[in-house]
């Protein structure tokens, strides 16, 4: 954990205070700003290792924020959104200009600090950018799975789920784990959900969806993607 640094960019001053307050706690270390302009400067003359955004601010959002780190900065820093709009076409939105994670308010202190080790964790594995897997391939920084070289229409639920699951090849992962991952505590949707989006998942994905390979039942408990198997790889962007 060390001493990551992290940026907290919003203008809700009582929040940004909680919010470092908590990431200290844990040993990291934040700073923050009340604004994108600041942001900017502030990014300009230190580095990060996550930035922790707000969407609703006055003037420049968190989208063009966002979109400044994506495509004017090229800058690959893992990025969490904050909000209190939960509506689908934002979260599509935030994923589709690159965001590692969308946290909608309220949230707890203590659901904060797990998320944001999640997204840390995930960014210093270094995942690659394809995972292929037996006619489908996911691309992670298009955020776009093709199978035999089509698109598949994926909601995003189901996306989040794949990725997920392929990320931890062999590793099983509890219904409630997917469904907190995914859905969040807030959710009035039950696990149940999680079992509904693995059916229309396999549909879209496996070959024989009465018969999955890859996205297997771990009795019990929950969902496992099956290690790659001979003749399938996970490779980094040529």
């Amino acid at each position: 954990m060390g001493d990551k640094h992290i940026l907290i960019v919003d203008d809700e001053k009582t929040l940004c205070d909680l919010l470092s307050e908590a990431l200290e706690r844990v040993g990291y270390r934040p700073t923050a700003c009340g604004s994108v302009k600041d942001a900017k400067r502030v990014m300009g003359m230190d580095d990060f290792d996550l930035v922790v955004l707000d969407i609703m601010m006055p003037g420049e959002s968190g989208f063009d924020l966002l979109r400044w780190i994506r495509k004017d900065r090229e800058d690959k820093v893992p990025v969490m959104l904050l909000t209190g709009r939960s509506a689908e076409e934002d979260k599509l939105l935030a994923f589709e200009l690159g965001a590692d994670d969308y946290v909608v308010k309220p949230f707890s202190l203590p659901e904060f600090v797990a998320r944001v080790k999640a997204v840390l964790r995930r960014s210093e594995r270094d995942l690659p950018q394809y995972i292929d897997f037996g006619q489908c391939r996911i691309d992670r920084a298009a955020r776009i799975v093709y199978r035999e070289g089509d698109e598949v229409k994926l909601r995003l639920k189901e996306y989040q789920v794949l990725v997920t699951l392929a990320e931890s090849p062999g590793v099983a992962i509890s219904r409630q784990d997917l469904f907190k991952a995914i859905w969040g505590d807030d959710s009035p949707s039950g696990e149940k959900t999680v079992d509904v989006t693995i059916h229309t998942l396999r549909d879209k994905v496996e070959h024989d969806p009465a018969e999955p390979e890859y996205i297997q039942t771990v009795r019990g408990f929950g969902y496992r993607f099956a290690p790659l198997h001979e003749g399938t790889s996970s490779k980094q962007a040529d």
